[in-house]
């Protein structure tokens, strides 16, 4: 893995830009930063059925807005999973070749049916592995699952949540690529993080169970893991998923309602921790915190946005158009 740190945010243009995005995005903006690192941005837009490229524009509008520049990334080709399908067919036809991915025949149908029937029992459905030993045919119409070893357990070493562990019998030998021949989300964001050598991946936690699943594929393929830190979402003030009921959501909307740049990055960063009394924090320097705090403080759901009908009166946001490489929050280690 690189020595030197390098960092994804990995949007997909599936609609508009959401805060809680925006948050993530500006956790590894300022990692990548503090560390003197790289930060990517890399466009997740393998659901051709909702990816649009207005809501391409929209990201890549509302990351300048914000200020959160990246190194590598649009519109330099090859940062959209569409452009990348030679280097997953690539990284598949190895799996089968070394015997750690399978051919399976299990139509749509089929499977419906096994999950109703799991769904009876009040069970969590798993694929049984009907076709694991199959040998199916490549001319067999097809889709392509990993081979997930079934006993044991699988432990994702977090750096915020620390040792979470997965049973493997809960896991299953998913799909990696689909019959008509489109790969899958947890492959792409696999091979994507190795070829892009990402040595931290920094997310929100609501991709904590995707986690496992990427584990078992990094070890099939050989590579080394990330460092992983799942961050706790933006919740409402009523400690729910945050959703359009609950009023602005996107950073367009905060945008049009003339809040500034500056004071919406402030406040993103702050959100969920406290550092004293400190209510206000510049663009220009963001604050040192202590790892330990930082990491600890990282465990609890992020406060709700409740308070930002009045970021608008702020003065700390007046003049900041954009944040200016600070020294950030290290919540998260990084050897040497």
């Amino acid at each position: 893995m690189s020595d030197t740190v390098r960092v994804r945010f990995a949007p997909s243009p599936t609609g508009s830009f959401h805060v809680g995005g925006a948050r993530t995005a500006l956790f590894n903006w300022a990692f990548a930063r503090h560390h003197k690192g790289v930060f990517i941005l890399r466009i997740e837009d393998t659901d051709r059925s909702r990816s649009t490229a207005e809501h391409i524009d929209q990201i890549v509008a509302a990351m300048r807005w914000l200020g959160l520049d990246w190194d590598e990334g649009p519109p330099t080709p090859g940062y959209r999973q569409t452009e990348r399908f030679d280097i997953y067919r690539a990284h598949a036809e190895r799996l089968l070749a070394e015997g750690r991915a399978y051919r399976c025949r299990c139509t749509p149908e089929t499977l419906d049916v096994l999950r109703e029937a799991a769904r009876a029992r009040k069970e969590q459905f798993r694929y049984p592995g009907t076709c694991r030993d199959a040998d199916v045919p490549a001319l067999e119409p097809h889709a392509l699952r990993l081979r997930v070893p079934p006993d044991g357990q699988t432990t994702v070493e977090d750096a915020i949540l620390g040792r979470v562990a997965f049973d493997n019998t809960v896991l299953d030998d998913w799909i990696l690529v689909r019959t008509d021949g489109t790969p899958t989300y947890n492959f792409c964001v696999v091979v994507d993080d190795v070829t892009m050598k990402i040595t931290h991946v920094i997310r929100g936690n609501d991709h904590l169970s995707n986690t496992p699943k990427q584990i078992a594929c990094y070890e099939a393929l050989g590579y080394a893991t990330p460092v992983f830190a799942h961050i706790p979402m933006i919740l409402a003030a009523d400690r729910s998923k945050m959703s359009k009921r609950h009023g602005a959501t996107t950073v367009e909307e905060f945008r049009d309602q003339g809040i500034l740049p500056g004071t919406l990055v402030n406040y993103l960063a702050r959100l969920g921790w406290s550092h004293g009394d400190q209510e206000i924090f510049t663009p220009v320097a963001l604050p040192r915190v202590d790892q330990g705090h930082a990491a600890r403080a990282a465990r609890r759901p992020a406060a709700s946005l409740r308070r930002a009908r009045g970021l608008s009166g702020n003065n700390h946001g007046r003049g900041a158009t954009r944040p200016h490489r600070p020294d950030a929050p290290g919540a998260f280690a990084h050897p040497g």
